[in-house]
Formats: structure tokens, C-alpha cells, sequence
């Protein structure tokens, strides 16, 4: 006769308390803020080749390289003005032989209607992005602005007290050498967004509006960064043998799909770890102020952010009407001073203490290295700046140059290409860890629970007793 032993179900935790803490938090926190990491993710991936997928598609963005000089400022802006009528530019930029110049202009949603009045200063998209960026470091759509390409006439995507500007945003791209108009394209934010720019309503605000949706996105991330550090220490191996490492290393493709998804998370999530905690913490400086302080605190050794959001202003005791000739002397000394520069912005002022604005680009499609420039407009004497983004890359000190990184860090353009597609491949993990993790957690749900044992029958060998047909006691015996 054989017994059957009951399974022990009450099996002692080999954890410790500290992992059974992490492994609670990593199950809720991850349930509580999946779906928004997915969609960040998703959308992240997507605008990481915002300016290469644009490179293939909008061909008026290019033209014949020629070995004649590129037309003036002030030539562009006289063409560029006429086909725009009312309209006042605020800004030139020029990039390398093979692409188009951009005259960008602003307008004010509140004066659109009214005609022949000048919208306020604006700048077209790659000007935004870096004038943001150089203004004001914590806020994310400014620092983000500056990965978008230079010709995008969009204006500075910076808060108001009600609400976040609005108006519309005109880039006339016009071939550098001819003054001929390529294209106009026209943007109005939150009207008729173009596809990256939805997607990046996506990425920053879950496409809410900015002040709702930007601190739910933050605090999801917030959440993330400490779901990376709980994941490492639940996949920190118990004994570093042979086995147990494959396990913590290698994907089983083999084995079950529960094995398969589990190790695709705990794998793929070790992996990408690292990239992620770095776009996610660079990310964070957009979403909260106290984050964007304290990480320059902490790179800077102990030296507050300084924050300066006035811009620098020219001297107006002698204000003569201003000449976009002055552009041109402008344009012509940061040429001469930066004959390698990828591409170089002139902002034209639109009252009598605006500066004239330059930024040089050093790097197509990177904004970490470039120098800010603030001239006064009667003297062309430098203005200095005390924030992290002005004056050369070269010569801030390195918490400033980390600050100035903070937006190429994040899209991985800091290492070119190559970190571009870093960035998108941990994006793309980032996107499916909430997935895999959950199907794990409803699988523990589903068949983790075993059904309580049936009462076990005696495991005895019954001994069959042939039946003997119409016998009675007296005859077995006899």
C-alpha cells in the first residue's frame, strides 16, 4: 500500500524583507503608472527621429549646394516680406550649403485678427528651441524645442499667465543663394498640429492640457525612476553560479511563452536600465522646478541654478530706428569667427530694447555645443547672460555644460547617431516592460493560485476477490 504525502503550502520566503518591500512597490507602482509610461515611451521612440524622417520627406528643405555666397539677411527678410504682406520676420537662420535659409515669423493669436498689426517677437522652431532652452532650463517644451530642426518657424514655446502662448508660426524656407520661396509652412499650436508636434503633446502632456497633463507625466516618470531601482534589486542574482546567471542574462526563446515573457523583462529590463534611468532623469527637468535645482545642485557640487528670465535688454539712451542691414555685420563676424559653424540664427528685434540675437549651431541636429549670443542693437556690443545656456560651449563650467547636454542626453543625440538609436531601442523596451510585467502578474493571478488538494483516496493495490455465483457460506468452508 502506497500513501500519498500532501503538499506543503506553507513554504518560508527565502526573501529578504527589503526585496519582499521592493517586490510590493515594483508590483503597484508599476500597475499605477503603466499605461502612462507606455504611451511616453511609445511617443518618445517616435520623435527621437523627428529631424532624419523630416530629412526624407520635406524635400523643400534642401537645395543644390552652389559655390556662390549665401544671399544677406536683410536680402531674404525684403523677399521673404513682400510674399507675406503685413507680416514682420523675427528671424533668419542658415544651415550648410545643401539647405534651404528660413525667414521665421510670429503672431499673436490675439492680433491674427486684426490686419496690419505685428504679432510680438517670435522665433521660427529651431530659434524657439534654443532661445527657450537658453531662457528658461526647466521648462521641458523650451529645452525639447531645441532637438526640433531650425526650420520650423515655431516661437518660443514658453508659459503665460493665461495660459501658454498661442499664435501662429510661419517658416518660409527660400533657397540661400537665389531668394527663391521653396515652401511656407504655417503651424498654429493646438489648432492644426503637425504629427510631431501631437506627438510630442503625447510625450509631454498625454495630449491634456499642458498643466494637467504635464505633472501627471511627471510623476509617472518619477515613479519609473524608482521601478528601475527596485527592478535591479529584484534581479540582482542570489548566487553569482553558472545557472543563475544564464537566467539573469540569456532569453530563453525555447521554453514556455510564461518563461519567455518573464525573461524578456527581467533581461531586456536589466539591459536597457541604465539608458533609461538617464532619459528618464534628464526628462524629469521638464516636468518639475525642484528636480530641475536640485540636479544642478547636485552636478554643480552644492551651486544654486541662477535663473535669470529677464532677457538682456539694449541700450536705448540713443535709439535710432533699427536696420536689418545690422543683421548682416552680425551674420558676417560669426562666420568669420565660426567658418566650420553646421548653421547659424539671427533674431531681428521688434522693439527698441530687444537684442539681436545668434546662436551657432557646431553640430547638424545637436544643440548642447552651441553658443548663445546676445548683441545690443545700436552698438553690436556683446550682452552677457548669467544663465547656464549663454556664451560659448567652451568656456562654461561643467555643470553648465551637463545643463546644456540635458536635452541631447535625453534623445541620446550627445553620442550622434549611434545614441539616437540607443535611445529609441530603450524607449521600445521601456514601452514593453509595463506589458510583460503585467502579463506576469495576471498570470500569478490566474493559474498561481493552486486548487486545494482533493482529500487523497488510500494509495492501496485493491486485491480483486473473484465472485463465486450462487455460493453460500457452508459451501466455501466445505
Amino acid at each position: 500500500m502506497f500513501s500519498s504525502s500532501k503538499p506543503n503550502n506553507k513554504k518560508k520566503s527565502k526573501k529578504s524583507l527589503f526585496k519582499r518591500i521592493m517586490a510590493w512597490l515594483h508590483l503597484w507602482l508599476g500597475l499605477a503608472s503603466g499605461i502612462i509610461v507606455v504611451i511616453v515611451s511609445l511617443t518618445g521612440c517616435i520623435y527621437v527621429f523627428e529631424n532624419e524622417i523630416k530629412d526624407c520627406i520635406e524635400d523643400w528643405r534642401f537645395v543644390k549646394p552652389q559655390e556662390e555666397a549665401f544671399l544677406l539677411p536683410s536680402q531674404l527678410v525684403s523677399i521673404a516680406d513682400k510674399k507675406m504682406k503685413d507680416k514682420k520676420a523675427t528671424s533668419v537662420t542658415f544651415g550648410g550649403k545643401d539647405e534651404a535659409a528660413i525667414v521665421g515669423y510670429f503672431v499673436e493669436k490675439k492680433e491674427e485678427s486684426e490686419k496690419g498689426n505685428r504679432g510680438e517677437k517670435g522665433e521660427h522652431k529651431k530659434a524657439r528651441k534654443d532661445v527657450a532652452n537658453n531662457q528658461n532650463a526647466k521648462v521641458k517644451s523650451e529645452l525639447k524645442a531645441q532637438s526640433n530642426e531650425k526650420e520650423k518657424g515655431k516661437g518660443k514655446d514658453e508659459k503665460r499667465k493665461g495660459g501658454r502662448r498661442q499664435g501662429t508660426f510661419i517658416s518660409v524656407y527660400m533657397n540661400p543663394y537665389t531668394g527663391d520661396i521653396l515652401h511656407v509652412k504655417t503651424f498654429t499650436r493646438g489648432e492644426s498640429p503637425d504629427f510631431f508636434r501631437w506627438i510630442l503633446n503625447g510625450h509631454r502632456a498625454l495630449w491634456l492640457p499642458y498643466d494637467i497633463g504635464r505633472p501627471i507625466v511627471g510623476v509617472a516618470v518619477l515613479i519609473f525612476v524608482v521601478l528601475l531601482i527596485s527592478g535591479i534589486v529584484l534581479w540582482w542574482p542570489t548566487k553569482w553560479i553558472k545557472s543563475i546567471i544564464d537566467k539573469s542574462f540569456k532569453i530563453k526563446w525555447d521554453a514556455s511563452f510564461k518563461r519567455v515573457n518573464y525573461d524578456m523583462h527581467n533581461v531586456f529590463g536589466f539591459y536597457s536600465c541604465i539608458f533609461l534611468f538617464f532619459i528618464a532623469v534628464t526628462g524629469l527637468v521638464w516636468s518639475f522646478g525642484w528636480w530641475s535645482k536640485s540636479l544642478y545642485w547636485v552636478t554643480s557640487g552644492g551651486k544654486p541654478l541662477v535663473e535669470n528670465r529677464e532677457s538682456p535688454k539694449s541700450d536705448t539712451t540713443h535709439v535710432t530706428a533699427f536696420n536689418i542691414t545690422t543683421a548682416d555685420r552680425v551674420l558676417m563676424n560669426l562666420k568669420k569667427e565660426n567658418p566650420q559653424a553646421a548653421g547659424i540664427m539671427i533674431s531681428i528685434p521688434a522693439k527698441p530694447a530687444d537684442p539681436i540675437g545668434a546662436f551657432v549651431y557646431k553640430q547638424r541636429h545637436t544643440f548642447y555645443n552651441m553658443d548663445r549670443y546676445s548683441f545690443d542693437q545700436q552698438t553690436l556690443k556683446e550682452i552677457s547672460i548669467k544663465t547656464p545656456f549663454s556664451g560659448k560651449y567652451i568656456e562654461a563650467n561643467i555643470p553648465d555644460k551637463i545643463r546644456r547636454m540635458n536635452y541631447d542626453i535625453h534623445v541620446g543625440s550627445v553620442l550622434g547617431l549611434t545614441g539616437k538609436i540607443i535611445a529609441f531601442l530603450a524607449s521600445l523596451i521601456s514601452a514593453s516592460l509595463p506589458i510583460t510585467g503585467f502579463i506576469i502578474w495576471w498570470g500569478k493571478q490566474k493559474f498561481g493560485k493552486k486548487k486545494p488538494a482533493a482529500k487523497s483516496k488510500v494509495a492501496t493495490k485493491a486485491i480483486s476477490v473473484p465472485k463465486l455465483k450462487n455460493t453460500t457460506e457452508q459451501e466455501v468452508a466445505v
